[in-house]
């Protein structure tokens, strides 16, 4: 059976990982590194191969029609949580862990809280799939250190914003007008382009939610 790992309460009742409401302004109030998670499941099956860790970061400024997490376009909707608590209670209560797919919202809407993710996962592996709605020469144009970091750290980005009318239903890849590069483990991650998709159902509290590429 699967988890959520983000407490709804600061406290962080239940073994889950104690969480703090996010700033007006959007900043940390942390001494140590802090992402604004929207949530995060474990396993995930349908963003990658293996049993995954799925991140979720809050905030996104693409409004994408046909969003499959518009609850987590608002930057209000996460709460700030200390990366290496969480990754911790990751490696505590998640056995078996294959690899880690970081979506949202947008990951790079904040790019030195995804770098300081990043790197901290990192350290126990390279297995990280990151999707974005900006595309890569987008992202190279901003010309930010935090963000090259990342991309020199991971192994596969998908990119570009999704298009509704021009899904379809083939690969890891929302859209076809999106690009899916691999820049390490090509053994691994070949087929990505023409893999089946799936979807898992999960229940959050009292919410069905819906985890893949529909």
């Amino acid at each position: 059976m699967g988890k959520f790992l983000l407490a709804a309460a600061a406290e962080g009742k239940d073994g889950q990982v104690a969480a703090k409401p996010r700033r007006p302004d959007g900043r940390g109030s942390s001494v140590e590194p802090t992402i604004h998670l929207g949530r995060l499941y474990y396993p995930v099956h349908t963003l990658g191969p293996g049993n995954r860790v799925g991140i979720w970061l809050a905030g996104c400024d693409k409004r994408c029609t046909g969003c499959i997490s518009p609850e987590l376009q608002s930057i209000h909707s996460g709460t700030e949580v200390e990366i290496r608590a969480l990754l911790n209670r990751v490696r505590q209560s998640c056995p078996d862990v294959s690899g880690y797919t970081i979506s949202g919202g947008e990951p790079f809407l904040y790019p030195r809280e995804l770098r300081n993710l990043v790197a901290e996962i990192h350290k126990t592996t390279d297995d990280i799939i990151v999707f974005t709605g900006y595309t890569l020469d987008q992202l190279r144009e901003k010309q930010s250190e935090e963000i090259e970091e990342v991309l020199s750290l991971i192994s596969v980005l998908i990119d570009g914003p999704y298009r509704d009318a021009l899904n379809d239903g083939r690969g890891l890849k929302g859209s076809s007008n999106q690009t899916i590069f691999v820049f390490r483990h090509a053994e691994r991650y070949g087929d990505l382009e023409k893999c089946g998709r799936g979807i898992q159902l999960v229940v959050d509290q009292s919410r069905v939610m819906t985890i893949g590429i529909p």
